[in-house]
Order: C-alpha cells, then sequence, then structure tokens
C-alpha cells in the first residue's frame, strides 16, 4: 500500500495497512456500492469482492441504486456464485430502513464510493475497521470537507489515485516531496491510495500472439471504451475521425447520449466508423478482447477533471494497447513517480487542448510494434495485477 504521510493531530500512519491481521474464519465484511449496467463501479465492485472474499468467512455487499445508470443483473449473479449476499436497496427510505436492520456485526466495512448513507452504516455496523474508497478525482470544496468529516465514521479514507491523494493532502507538483500538513483534527489519519484491481481472466495471451499490431501497416485505428457522454471526450474524437486528412477509424464500445450519434456515423461513414455497443459483466473478457484486438491504441479524450483512472486505461495495458489521454483528473498520477512514471509509449498525457495535435501525430506515423505491446503488459504486470494489488489490500489482514 502507497501512502502520503500526513499528520492529523497526534495520530500517526506509519505502516499504510489497509485491513487488520487476523484469521478469515468468522470474520464479516460488508461492503457498500452500486452495480450500474455500464461504467468502472461495476468492474471495481466485483473485482475487489473477488480479491477480499478469501480473508473474510461472510462478505455481504449493500448495492444502492444510482438513478439514469441501471442495474446489472449479470453483476449481481456473478457476486452470488462467489457466495456473496446481495441486498439491493432503492430510494432513500428504503435504504435507511435496510440500514438500521444490518445491526452491529461487521469486522470490516467497505465503502465504494458512495458518500450518501456511508456515515450512516459505518455508525450502525460498529465495524472495527471502516474504510471509505473514494473512486474519483472530485475534490470540490463540499467533497474536500465531506471528507475530512468522515474521520469521524471512518478509520480510512483512501484514494484511488497518488494524484487525488496529493491533491486532497495539499502537496503540490508531480514530481516533488511528500509535504506533512497540520490538517484539521477530523481528517482520517493518513492520505493512502490504492489502484482498482482490474485483471481479466486469460488476457495473457494478448496481441503479442497472432493480434493487431503484428498485422500489415495500414489504416491506424483509434479505439474508444466507455460512457459515452460529451465530457468524456467522445465528441471531439468523433469529431476529430469523421474530420481527418489522414485515413482512420474510430472503433468505440459503450452506452449513453452519444451512442446514436456513433450509430449514424457508423452507417454513413462505414469506411471510418465501427460501434460495437455495451457488454454485460458477465461477458467483459470476451467482449475486451474482440475490442482490442480490433484497435492499435486507445484513446481516453477525458474532459472532466473528476475523472479518476478509467478502467479501461488498465484494460487496454493487459492486451498489449498503448494509451493517449488527457491529463485531467486522476490520470495525471501516470506522469508521477509513485506509477513510474510510465513510458510515454506506453501511456502517453496531454493536455485537452493539445489532444488535437496529438491525435493528428499519431495518425501520421504511429503504429505501435511486438515491443510496445511488451512493454505495456509489463508494466501492468508489475503495478496492477491482481497479485500486487491483492497484496497491498490484504498485507495487514
Amino acid at each position: 500500500m502507497e501512502k502520503l504521510r500526513v499528520k492529523t493531530g497526534e495520530r500517526k500512519c506509519e505502516s499504510g495497512e489497509i485491513l487488520e491481521r487476523g484469521g478469515a474464519e468468522g470474520r464479516r465484511l460488508v461492503i457498500f456500492s452500486s452495480l450500474p449496467e455500464v461504467g468502472g463501479h461495476t468492474t471495481t465492485t466485483l473485482k475487489l469482492c473477488e480479491i477480499l472474499r478469501p480473508m473474510f468467512g461472510r462478505v455481504e455487499v449493500i448495492v444502492k441504486d444510482i438513478p439514469g445508470h441501471g442495474f446489472s443483473q449479470a453483476a449481481c449473479r456473478q457476486l452470488e456464485s462467489m457466495g456473496i449476499g446481495v441486498t439491493r436497496w432503492g430510494g432513500f427510505v428504503g435504504s435507511l430502513c435496510g440500514a438500521v436492520k444490518m445491526g452491529r456485526r461487521a469486522d470490516v466495512f467497505l465503502t465504494i464510493g458512495m458518500r450518501h448513507l456511508s456515515p450512516l452504516l459505518a455508525l450502525l455496523l460498529g465495524a472495527r475497521r471502516s474504510i471509505y474508497y473514494h473512486i474519483t478525482h472530485e475534490l470540490s470544496l463540499r467533497t474536500r470537507w465531506q471528507l475530512r468529516l468522515y474521520g469521524c465514521f471512518f478509520s480510512e479514507v483512501v484514494f484511488l489515485s497518488p494524484a487525488t491523494a496529493r491533491l486532497f493532502s495539499g502537496s503540490e507538483g508531480a514530481g516533488g516531496q511528500d509535504r506533512s500538513l497540520a490538517l484539521q483534527k477530523k481528517l482520517p489519519r493518513c492520505a493512502l491510495w490504492v489502484i482498482q484491481p482490474t485483471e481479466i481472466a486469460g488476457s495473457g495471451v494478448g496481441v503479442l500472439e497472432g493480434g493487431n499490431v503484428l498485422r500489415e501497416p495500414g489504416v491506424p485505428r483509434i479505439g474508444f471504451l466507455g460512457r459515452l457522454t460529451l465530457d468524456k471526450g467522445i465528441g471531439m474524437l468523433a469529431e476529430f475521425v469523421e474530420r481527418s486528412e489522414v485515413e482512420c477509424r474510430l472503433v468505440s464500445a459503450g452506452r449513453g447520449e452519444f451512442e446514436d450519434r456513433l450509430r449514424a456515423y457508423e452507417h454513413s461513414m462505414a469506411e471510418r466508423f465501427e460501434f460495437l455497443g455495451a457488454f454485460q459483466a458477465d461477458e467483459r473478457g470476451k467482449f475486451l478482447e474482440k475490442f482490442f484486438r480490433k484497435i492499435d491504441w486507445l484513446c481516453v479524450p477525458s474532459l472532466d477533471d473528476r475523472e479518476g483512472i478509467p478502467n479501461v486505461i488498465f484494460e487496454a495495458l493487459q492486451f498489449g494497447v498503448p494509451v493517449l489521454a488527457t491529463r485531467t483528473g486522476g490520470m495525471r498520477c501516470f506522469e508521477m513517480p509513485e506509477m513510474g512514471p510510465a513510458d510515454r509509449s506506453v501511456i502517453r498525457l496531454v493536455d485537452p487542448a493539445e489532444l488535437s495535435v496529438a491525435l493528428r501525430e499519431r495518425v501520421s506515423d504511429f503504429l505501435p510494434d511486438a515491443a510496445v505491446a511488451r512493454r505495456c503488459r509489463e508494466y501492468f504486470e508489475s503495478r496492477f495485477s491482481d497479485a500486487v494489488l491483492a497484496e497491498k489490500w490484504k498485507a495487514e489482514s
């Protein structure tokens, strides 16, 4: 587990542990999360359950529906197949009643990016360890105040990205020394961070054994996968491909408000656009293999500075596919020493205003080779594999 050493009153974070040491038998873990039909929240929840399940005798997931995001029945079935109990809450009153019924019996309580009701649940469950996992880069003044207040309810607030942890704690600069600051006493005991798990079973085949980068040079193929909203940059990316003087192709997948527009592009400009739709949680591995074999490199053109670290970046690396992303939100961390930093041939970051220039450069002269694919996979396996992240979560379990 990585950490920033931040003093808070007389309490210090010495070892950076997330879970306490102890046997799994008889221990109860309660996780509070959501399972949207599309988005990284569901993947993060499933993978954390997969990693943490062996550490506890009993695991329960409380699911709160997020309006407009749907509910993944496939993900629910996957959790149940792991022997994990799933309770679905709807509406504030129903959630409040459900929270009261949970009782004070958990050993560890983990909430994954669910700000509302989490403090109440932490109180009612009375867990010996309670962890709030902040999985976005959203740190408005209101959010900072909330997270500091959570020091009354949670043992730790854990951030998804070192960029977010630094911003919250007050450290400046991507490569500078950590600063110990005297923060409010309500601040959790230290600013920890740990990357979300994303490993895909069977992705070791990747592109090195008959995949896309070994083909003959041809039309550059750009990939986009995620929520199809304008703040994610899909509109700008589609417009670039439509107007590019250099022939190129956009292979996209996901769900959202821009979906109809992509289908229209595919119908009118089939030589430049291919839309693959969305996938269910239980189809993730097969769908991603199909998607990444169709592209040369991934583009993550997010314009949203609240962005955490999109799962699709780690998914691309597993298949040996390099990434071009905007320097927004938690993605800034790939230029930080805590994350390597990443080789620019593996993950290249650019400011949003520079993205069009970077895209023109890539479609003109960048075709990844087998060496780049190997560097992508090596970077993932050394820092973000399940084995590496599991050790960080259970080092003290």
